[in-house]
């Protein structure tokens, strides 16, 4: 597992490089194209912003508390739903930029001072595995830069 092999502070700077990754990918995309989608039931960067925000502070609170708690439940998220929450909302993109900035700070922090032994604590996902903190910290920094690479793709395939 590649979390394995990393040290905290590898982990740390990976996050922290996707997390400023993504938002200097969203203000990149022209505000004209924020809102744009290539079909009905596709997100647009708006959305993608929103989403990223709002996982991101749901998986910093899982790290929190394997951290914090022993053996934890962590319980899933209906992404969907929350894409259309903040879609129907239509709020300032800068909010989701600032909240990630905000999460990330702490998450950073929080990533950076795990030991051996916390690296290895664990909580039970609803979906029935098992998940450690060093492997939820590799996977916020994997799912931050997959969207870094979509929200390119959505300025691409609007012509942006």
């Amino acid at each position: 597992m590649e979390a394995a092999v990393q040290s905290p502070e590898q982990l740390a700077e990976r996050y922290l490089a996707a997390v400023e990754s993504f938002i200097d990918a969203m203000r990149a995309v022209p505000p004209e194209l924020l809102d744009w989608r290539e079909r009905q039931d596709t997100w647009s960067a708006r959305d993608v912003a929103f989403h990223v925000a709002d996982i991101d502070q749901m998986l910093g609170l899982r790290l929190r508390r394997i951290l914090g708690e022993d053996y934890p439940e962590l319980a899933g998220v209906n992404t969907q739903s929350g894409v259309a929450l903040f879609r129907r909302a239509h709020l300032d993109y800068g909010l989701a930029l600032d909240a990630l900035q905000s999460n990330g700070a702490l998450s950073t922090a929080l990533i950076e001072s795990l030991t051996p032994e916390t690296m290895a604590r664990k909580g039970r996902h609803s979906g029935g595995h098992d998940v450690t903190a060093a492997g939820l910290a590799a996977f916020m920094a994997m799912h931050i830069e997959a969207h870094v690479r979509q929200i390119k793709r959505i300025v691409v395939a609007a012509g942006g």
